[in-house]
């Protein structure tokens, strides 16, 4: 009997805790709805990002700019999180985190241009 009411009382203010941080999250969340849509941006501005990193990575290598190759890792950092993202809207299997070794790229580069995407 007293291990039964041991149990209730270890157990009963983890019980009301839990509740509380679900009914909490709910309220700030909202209700889980199955019909939503893809997470994340639109392809369309995925695409313009792509570009744009790829201009600004040739820009940066091309000029002196002080500490060049520290914004060459975070150009590169940004135009892998990119791919990534893209394989995830588009559904391609692929690295779902950068950073991306040269042939990870060129293999994530190759796979999203065989599903139609260019840029």
């Amino acid at each position: 009997m007293n291990l039964l009411a041991y149990a209730a009382l270890a157990f009963t203010p983890a019980a009301f805790f839990i509740a509380g941080a679900k009914a909490l999250d709910w309220w700030v969340r909202g209700p889980i709805s199955s019909d939503t849509g893809p997470a994340g941006p639109p392809i369309e501005r995925l695409v313009r990002d792509l570009r744009r990193l790829r201009r600004d990575y040739a820009r940066i290598e091309g000029s002196d700019l002080p500490r060049r190759a520290i914004r060459l890792q975070g150009v590169s950092l940004a135009y892998d999180d990119t791919l990534c993202a893209c394989c995830v809207a588009l559904g391609v299997p692929g690295p779902r985190r950068a950073p991306l070794t040269s042939m990870e790229r060129l293999e994530v580069e190759a796979s999203l241009a065989q599903h139609g995407l260019t840029w």
